[in-house]
């Protein structure tokens, strides 16, 4: 049986050709996003590298640290509801050593429809932008080393001066 992209006109094992012709129609049967870009295939985004965790682990986590589960389900949650109210009210939520969600207006503004090439107004709306801390950056980048225990986005002790 042949496989989707040899149906179209493509070699087995091999990216589908970016200019397909449907015999008689001379119509490219595939999407904009499946076709072969030039220059050839892109690195896989680092996103898709790692997965993500999600709350039921962060609950996890934060419970190997905490005196129960329900504890910690309360905590996460009350932190997580805190945060999402305050930057929903239009007030940014800054963690030392963390990072910053603050948001942002974003203007309306002129788009273009993909498909058919139209001029659409896009609307105003609002979103949440994060800023790392530089102590996190530090840690994530490797210029910090992460430590063995503890809290790892703590400042560090105040030294004293000569």
């Amino acid at each position: 049986m042949k496989s989707f992209s040899e149906l179209l006109g493509g070699h087995p094992g091999r990216e589908p050709a970016d200019s397909v012709d449907l015999p008689g129609l001379g119509l490219n049967p595939l999407p904009a996003a499946w076709r072969a870009r030039p220059g050839g295939s892109t690195p896989p985004s680092p996103r898709r590298d790692h997965s993500a965790v999600n709350k039921a682990q962060l609950i996890e986590a934060v419970a190997t640290r905490s005196a129960s589960r329900a504890e910690a389900v309360r905590a996460v949650e009350n932190v997580l509801d805190v945060i999402v109210r305050t930057v929903a009210g239009g007030e940014a939520v800054s963690v030392t050593g963390f990072g910053t969600l603050v948001p942002r207006r974003v203007p309306a503004r002129q788009g273009r429809n993909p498909q058919t090439g139209q001029r659409v107004m896009i609307s105003a709306s609002r979103v949440v932008r994060f800023r790392p801390g530089v102590r996190f950056q530090d840690l994530v980048s490797g210029r910090r080393p992460m430590p063995e225990s503890g809290n790892c986005i703590q400042k560090d002790p105040k030294q004293s001066r000569p």
